[in-house]
């Protein structure tokens, strides 16, 4: 009786010290939160003394943070600027996701190839692209595509790097004109869906796109996707970052794995949805079975968003290809 005595002594002593331990983080963690926040605004140089909290156990979303159309910015933009998804974040902590590999779900012939570097480069552009045109409208293009890590997309993924990395300019409103687009599975779906998102934010359609990406992708964009949907290409510009070598990047592996697995497929089938190869990617990064919501909300291009032809689309059944 006296041993069970004693581990019960023993039991109660240690339950309490893991108490005060814990009482003892939130405190410091409550101290930590005071010590950065001044005036209702993060510190930058408290933050940077603290190792860039932002995207660790901190909220990086403050009540200056600027909402989603504030003065009616968004609803009033007529350049679309879409920055298309590559993959989706796997952790909270995001402050060095530019860097970071074990922030990103990556299949293994993504890993070593400066992935994060470029998919930092990428938001980083569409932010800056954005800051320079006061009336457009930045869109994070991706849907769920990854069984694995649960329903969340790579749009969510790049606006949420965009927020704990502070990536948004001081001196502008870019943040109150940035929306995500979550159900594309290709490049020809980032592109057609985020034309109906802008739709869906502005009623009108943009009369300008910007397209950021991997440079060695540009041709199938501005020579394949472009004109599958009838888009002007005097309307159209490209902006192509690709990771420093240094990375283990490699763009003559990436350029000819391009013509291979994606460039000839859409030359052969320009909607994506004809051939077995792009058929079965847009299955398999459609793992929850999600059905974009385009031919309600873009009823213009209802025709064109069921389409499945070798041939392309009629111009003159586009809005912008009528004038």
């Amino acid at each position: 009786q006296e041993m069970i005595r004693s581990i019960t002594a023993l039991s109660q002593l240690v339950f309490l010290s893991v108490i005060f331990l814990l009482l003892l983080r939130r405190s410091y963690d409550k101290q930590k939160n005071n010590n950065i926040i001044v005036g209702g605004r993060y510190s930058e140089s408290a933050v940077g003394a603290a190792g860039a909290l932002r995207g660790g156990n901190q909220p990086w979303i403050t009540p200056d943070s600027q909402p989603f159309n504030m003065n009616k910015r968004a609803a009033q933009a007529h350049h679309l600027i879409m920055v298309a998804g590559h993959s989706v974040t796997v952790t909270g902590h995001l402050q060095d996701a530019d860097q970071d590999e074990a922030d990103w779900f990556l299949f293994d012939y993504q890993k070593g190839r400066g992935l994060p570097q470029a998919i930092g480069a990428h938001i980083r552009a569409g932010i800056e692209e954005a800051s320079n045109d006061p009336n457009s409208l930045l869109i994070f293009s991706g849907g769920e595509t990854r069984a694995v890590t649960g329903p969340f997309t790579e749009g969510s993924s790049y606006f949420h790097v965009a927020d704990a990395m502070n990536m948004w300019p001081v001196s502008s409103d870019v943040r109150a004109r940035s929306v995500t687009e979550e159900f594309a599975t290709d490049s020809f779906e980032n592109l057609l869906f985020s034309i109906c998102r802008f739709k869906e934010v502005t009623g009108s359609y943009p009369t300008k796109i910007t397209v950021v990406s991997f440079s060695f992708k540009q041709r199938r964009f501005e020579n394949l996707h472009a004109p599958a949907l009838g888009w002007p290409l005097q309307k159209f510009h490209y902006i192509g970052i690709d990771p420093p070598a240094s990375t283990g990047f490699d763009l003559q592996a990436s350029t000819k794995g391009e013509l291979e697995n994606a460039a000839r497929p859409f030359e052969q089938d320009p909607y994506g949805c004809n051939t077995p190869v792009l058929q079965e990617k847009r299955k398999s990064r459609n793992p929850f079975s999600r059905t974009p919501p385009y031919a309600l909300t873009c009823t213009e291009l209802g025709e064109l968003l069921n389409y499945c032809g070798t041939q392309l689309f009629p111009k003159e059944k586009l809005p912008w290809g009528r004038s």
